[in-house]
């Protein structure tokens, strides 16, 4: 970052940018797969259910028929509102399951009319249902036995109300996921950019230069990688995901904040209140590492001497305090 020359805080705003980047091209992914999945829809293929009764008769294949009657309704499965009907094209008779609305489509259609739907293998109690009402409205010496069923209608059917779930189906969803997983990590890192460049801007020509002059200053600064925090001598620079310079001198009270899991102590982190009445959290890392628990011990301790006067841990003396002096200070 130009306004500063340190390699910390260099990088922690490339890792902020690092987030728009990453969101951008997961973005990207998500809508060439969305993109490409809707161009390829009209080119699924959709194969004639003649064929697939003749040379494939397996479920969930994308089949279709181009109707020329209107449909026979003639059975239907308890619990289900699609009821099983006898259609014909210029080839067979077929099974098709269809709802109410997709039958009066189809009623009142001009024929042909082309449906298309997802093959299901025919039950036994289905075979027997058909050849007893197929055999009610036919004449006797065209009546069917249960061994001519499979050769007259085929041993599957077509369920209009169902699509197959194809290779491009899937495509299409895990093009959705990553566009708009990818929108919101976006969204995400263009407001952590123009939130860090904020806090930069704000501080004033001289404030920066302190600030640059105390990172120089290595016997009197320390920089936390874990907790990504810049201890100065005059100032707290959290640099997690935000660029925020804290003053000792502006700090009213500050207490540590401890994530259980299960009642064991996962993560920590230090709330700092400062005189505006802003709460800042800083230093939010797991604490299960020894490392770990004495740096966080060691960043506390070192805010606490910068200033005797901050107020030291969570109590309801303490809180009470903090809203006087805000109070007071607004």
């Amino acid at each position: 970052m130009k306004e500063f020359e340190n390699k910390a805080i260099e990088k922690s705003y490339q890792k902020v940018q690092m987030v728009l980047y990453v969101g951008l091209f997961i973005f990207l992914i998500g809508i060439i797969l969305f993109g490409y999945s809707i161009y390829k829809t009209d080119s699924i293929l959709k194969t004639p259910m003649y064929e697939l009764i003749s040379n494939n008769p397996e479920e969930n294949l994308y089949g279709y028929i181009d109707i020329d009657s209107e449909p026979y309704e003639f059975a239907y499965y308890e619990n289900d509102p699609n009821h099983v009907y006898f259609v014909t094209d210029e080839n067979r008779i077929y099974l098709a399951q269809m709802s109410n609305s997709t039958y009066e489509k189809i009623k009142n259609a001009t024929y042909p009319i082309r449906v298309e739907g997802s093959t299901v293998l025919v039950d036994d109690s289905l075979k027997e249902i058909a050849i007893e009402s197929y055999n009610e409205v036919v004449e006797e010496e065209y009546q069917l036995s249960l061994e001519d069923f499979d050769t007259v209608f085929g041993s599957i059917y077509l369920n209009l109300e169902v699509t197959p779930l194809t290779t491009n189906d899937i495509v299409l969803v895990v093009g959705l996921i990553l566009g708009i997983t990818g929108l919101i990590v976006t969204i995400v890192g263009v407001f952590q950019t123009i939130r860090y460049k904020k806090k930069v801007k704000k501080l004033s020509l001289e404030e920066k230069r302190k600030i640059q002059k105390e990172l120089q200053d290595e016997k009197n600064s320390f920089y936390y990688q874990k907790a990504q925090v810049y201890l100065t001598e005059n100032y707290i620079l959290n640099l997690a995901h935000v660029f925020e310079a804290i003053l000792y001198k502006d700090i009213l009270w500050i207490y540590p904040y401890e994530l259980r899991y299960y009642g064991f102590k996962t993560a920590s982190s230090i709330y700092v209140i400062t005189k505006d009445g802003k709460r800042h959290i800083i230093a939010s890392m797991s604490v299960v590492t020894k490392n770990n628990k004495e740096a966080m011990e060691e960043i506390y301790q070192t805010i606490l001497q910068k200033n005797p006067k901050i107020l030291n841990g969570f109590t309801k003396e303490n809180q009470k305090k903090v809203k006087e002096l805000t109070k007071k200070a607004s």
